[in-house]
């Protein structure tokens, strides 16, 4: 708008100056007509006076200086009007360039603006960022505190828990008691060791020996021997004499006796190894025959458990007789029998 405003001005003020020079070459033309008619008028009327022609010839050198100074005037009046043009049309130009310089400005201006909300936003979100930061790393050291509470907790549970007793579910066979006829390998469980007895040899010792000095238990009512050492264990007997309803001597009670402890190896390692003593010893009786007959005592039930697996697996029975703490392993005709299992 601005641009096309001045446009007009500038052709306006062009106009104009055309017409002002048109109004003077007008008006010289009217005085050069008034002068042609005034001189014709003066000659015809006073053309016997001497001095009319020099009046004429001064009038017209008046009206020729007027009309030179009238060009004149009016030449510099165009050279004026045309140099106002040239200024109209340089401020024109000026103006179109302060017009496009404004724009410019004013395009700066808007990126300025907008880089500065720019800035600002990109501040505002680094900021934003710095505070996340901030709180992820106070929430990760919330979470390492509480993980590092959890393992100290964890870890005191562990040190208090008490050690869990696992129950093992065995199905029991059906029990047999032993009878005369069976026959048996004996083994004693004690400290968690194994070793065997040799209570049958020690029993077929007695009676070889019993025999062989029968006269010397039957003139007292009792009598107490011993024989031994077989493997470390000797056998103690108590032998009874009666004459009720017959003269007769019998064996009233023995026991096998270790001669040093301990005596045995650990189990673990006695199963472990074929030739460990242990299992040396078991491959010289038929499984199908023999039936081994453990005297456990009281620290020694889980080792037991274990026993009873093994020989199991190897297809023997096996009859557990249970033994309280220091009493040795005994015989007598009132006693009872194993039973296999």
């Amino acid at each position: 708008m601005l641009r096309k405003r001045k446009s007009t001005e500038i052709e306006l003020g062009g106009q104009d100056s055309f017409l002002d020079l048109i109004s003077n070459i007008v008006g010289i033309l009217i005085i050069l007509v008034m002068v042609a008619g005034v001189r014709a008028q003066f000659s015809s009327v006073n053309a016997s006076d001497p001095l009319e022609p020099l009046a004429d010839a001064q009038m017209i050198a008046d009206l020729e200086t007027k009309y030179e100074d009238m060009l004149t005037r009016a030449e510099r009046t165009t050279r004026l009007r045309g140099s106002i043009d040239d200024l109209h049309f340089q401020s024109e130009i000026v103006a179109e360039q302060v017009y496009w310089q404004s724009r410019e400005h004013a395009a700066l201006f808007d990126l300025m603006v907008s880089a500065r909300a720019g800035m600002e936003i990109a501040a505002e979100e680094r900021s934003q960022v710095f505070r996340d930061q901030i709180e992820f790393q106070r929430q990760l050291l919330e979470t390492n505190a509480r993980l590092e509470q959890i393992e100290r907790s964890k870890t005191h549970l562990r040190q208090i828990r008490p050690q869990a007793t696992t129950l093992e579910n065995i199905p029991t066979p059906l029990s047999r008691t032993l009878d005369g006829n069976d026959r048996e390998i004996h083994v004693r469980l004690l400290g968690g060791r194994i070793v065997y007895v040799p209570l049958t040899e020690l029993l077929q010792q007695f009676r070889r020996e019993v025999f062989e000095d029968r006269s010397r238990h039957t003139r007292q009512p009792t009598s107490v021997g011993r024989v031994g050492p077989i493997e470390n264990f000797e056998l103690e007997f108590l032998m009874v004499s009666s004459d009720f309803p017959r003269p007769r001597t019998e064996l009233r009670y023995a026991e096998i006796l270790p001669r040093f402890e301990p005596l045995g190896q650990p189990l673990r390692e006695a199963l472990a190894s074929p030739q460990s003593e242990f299992r040396q010893r078991l491959s010289l009786f038929r499984r199908d025959i023999y039936t081994v007959t453990v005297w456990v005592y009281a620290d020694s039930f889980e080792e037991y458990q274990e026993l009873r697996r093994f020989l199991n697996n190897l297809g023997y029975s096996v009859a557990a007789r249970p033994m309280m703490m220091g009493t040795p392993i005994s015989a007598s005709p009132d006693g009872t029998r194993s039973a296999t299992q």
